[in-house]
């Protein structure tokens, strides 16, 4: 009989707390309770799956994980290769059966990217202490008193250009006007009965001369869609995703469960029952993650219509 699991079954008993209450607080399906009390660690998924559950059913009952629960379960359940005829229990710390997985999971990717928060505040630093020099030697007309026409020679202070004329418009809005839209080569007014908006040419009326000084150009905006995908289930299955939209999901999803997952341009996926799981993209089907209760951890990119796996 197992040590491990007659103690948290004992436990629970002692705590007059039920196996729902164990599955209501810990979100472990009620087999693998049963499975973990009976001792039979090897029936669990993988061993990714037993030490995560052990352990959490261990904090659920308020025991010592480290000196208690951890000692039984890397007994009973060592880690393949993890144990050694020249190894000693003593000599095992619990990290060294921290469950590996074939991506990285993303504990590791914080750890990793430890020291880029710090980069990125070092160059706002010192973008802020740019633009503050900046704006002290504006406000300062520390560049106009530099460049004033005083400090300038003599030859600068001769090429100095004609100011345009000022256009003001009379009362009778006749002399003014014609000096105005003469001044830029044409007239759109045949005379000041006829209205502003056109010009009289015979009996048709035709639209105005729009001058080119006050022509704009405004670009439309580009609206862009974000990539879709569908994930289908066709077994129960423990699904989590994230998207570089900012979006974060866990679910239990039973088979039939369809998901529709929205992204900029990369997601990233893990799946607790490899064979049960489908994502449909542009008409593409993926699958064949791996076998049944096979755990996979995926990150994909849209390129060209297509996902492609990051490593």
């Amino acid at each position: 009989m197992s040590e491990l699991g007659n103690l948290l079954k004992t436990t629970r008993e002692e705590q007059k707390k039920t196996i729902k209450d164990v599955v209501d607080d810990t979100r472990i399906r009620e087999p693998f309770i049963n499975i973990i009390e009976d001792g039979r660690f090897k029936d669990l998924p993988s061993y990714l799956h037993a030490y995560g559950f052990v352990k959490k059913y261990a904090e659920f009952l308020g025991l010592d994980y480290e000196n208690v629960v951890w000692p039984l379960f890397s007994k009973e359940c060592p880690k393949d290769g993890a144990i050694s005829k020249s190894t000693t229990q003593e000599e095992i710390k619990p990290e060294d059966y921290t469950p590996q997985t074939t991506e990285t999971s993303f504990l590791e990717n914080e750890q990793k990217s430890g020291k880029k928060p710090m980069f990125a505040i070092f160059i706002v630093i010192i973008l802020v202490a740019v633009g503050y020099a900046g704006y002290y030697l504006y406000s300062s007309n520390y560049f106009a008193e530099t460049y004033s026409s005083d400090k300038q020679t003599p030859a600068q202070q001769k090429a100095v250009t004609e100011p345009e004329p000022v256009i003001t418009f009379a009362e009778d809005n006749k002399t003014d006007n014609g000096t105005y839209f003469n001044y830029y080569g044409s007239n759109i007014y045949a005379d000041n009965a006829t209205d502003n908006n056109s010009i009289a040419i015979g009996t048709a009326m035709e639209p105005a001369f729009v001058d080119p000084l006050f022509a704009q150009n405004i670009p439309t905006p580009v609206i862009i869609e974000p990539e879709k995908i569908t994930v289908r289930f066709s077994e129960d299955c423990w699904f989590k995703y994230r998207t570089d939209k900012g979006e974060e999901n866990t679910i239990d999803a039973t088979a039939g469960t369809v998901l529709n997952i929205e992204f900029d341009k990369t997601f990233r996926v893990e799946i607790g029952n490899a064979v049960a799981v489908s994502i449909e993209y542009k008409g593409q089907t993926y699958n064949n993650f791996g076998r049944r209760n096979i755990v996979r951890i995926l990150n994909y990119e849209a390129v060209d219509g297509k996902l492609e796996l990051i490593r």
